[in-house]
């Protein structure tokens, strides 16, 4: 997703249940950025409405400073009286250098207030943002004594395409090994889910996109960090291997799982059985990784890639796992057999 720190870290802050945003920016910097997440709320057929407030900054405050505009902001989402307060910033408040922590710290909700430094095209892009509210959101959470076979998944993205089905995927895996997914960081997560991240054993990155708040999460908790979800066949044993090994489990209860994925994954490939020898063009890929998980799938059903082969699609999406593989075979079942 395009935009500034602010789109990104409003892409993660503003879908937490129970809690307030507060965008600390000229109008319209927050009508800029909504209407993008609005669009994508539509396309991901999200029914709730993020609460978000708005300090409205004016050309006065943008000479004279503007934070008594952000304490009014804060009067009025403290009247609402929400489990959490999250305070986000455009370039503006920077720029004319708004003292913004200090009223945050100042204001009588300050205990349930909290200032993520995001400072629109100033921090960074969007990408910046997401990972600035992840790493600000985690301050929620102590650290604690981690609960045995327990794992956080990290970064999932609230409006991106297939989310559950994706999660659903992980899960099984997950399930191969004995572990249970305790917090969602920050998948439609309440406040006192957030809590919970300095419990679970190890947590697993979404992608790479959100590295960074990994190594900081990692660190902060002295906890191992997976580097991403499973991409295609290969992908899928990979992460039983390094999860499991994350997690603490013993070689035989890795081993097993990943001897029941094996089956578990011929069996799914049997239903295409008659794509082989298809000679098949994949065309440009249109998301980093796609093609090789497209391209291990082509070896496995005995397929042919050539530029002279039948049109087939790539997903605008990474396969993750054998859910996204086999989603993905569907559609070139359909090209080869059927044009």
């Amino acid at each position: 997703m395009g935009g500034c720190t602010l789109t990104g870290a409003l892409s993660v802050a503003c879908f937490i249940p129970g809690a307030v945003t507060v965008v600390h920016a000229p109008k319209g910097c927050a009508h800029q950025t909504f209407s993008m997440l609005h669009a994508l709320m539509n396309e991901a057929e999200t029914r709730i409405v993020p609460e978000i407030l708005v300090s409205g900054l004016s050309d006065k405050d943008v000479i004279f400073g503007g934070e008594d505009c952000l304490r009014q902001a804060l009067d009025r989402a403290a009247e609402k009286k929400p489990e959490l307060i999250i305070v986000v910033t455009s370039c503006v408040p920077e720029t004319i250098g708004d003292d913004c922590l200090a009223v945050c710290r100042e204001h009588p909700y300050a205990e349930r207030t909290l200032y993520i430094p995001t400072s629109g095209f100033l921090g960074g892009s969007a990408k910046d943002g997401e990972n600035a509210a992840l790493i600000g959101l985690s301050a929620l959470a102590e650290p604690a004594d981690p609960v045995p076979g327990t794992v956080g998944i990290i970064g999932e993205k609230n409006l991106e395409s297939e989310v559950e089905e994706n999660f659903a995927e992980v899960q099984r895996l997950l399930d191969l090994l004995g572990l249970t997914v305790s917090v969602r960081f920050c998948r439609n997560a309440a406040v006192s889910d957030l809590r919970k991240l300095g419990t679970v054993s190890c947590f697993i990155l979404r992608d790479g996109r959100c590295a960074d708040a990994g190594r900081e999460l990692g660190r902060r908790f002295s906890r191992p960090v997976v580097g991403g979800f499973p991409r295609g066949l290969s992908g899928s044993v990979s992460f039983l291997q390094e999860t499991g090994k994350a997690c603490g489990l013993s070689a035989e209860k890795i081993e097993s799982a990943v001897l029941q994925e094996t089956k578990y994954q011929k069996k799914m490939l049997e239903r295409f059985a008659n794509l082989a020898g298809s000679r098949v063009c994949l065309g440009a890929e249109p998301f980093e990784g796609t093609l090789t998980a497209a391209r291990e799938a082509l070896a496995c059903l005995d397929m042919t890639e050539s530029p002279n082969g039948i049109n087939v699609r790539l997903p605008f999406y990474l396969p993750v796992g054998v859910s996204g593989t086999v989603k993905m075979l569907y559609l070139w079942r359909r090209a080869v057999l059927h044009g």
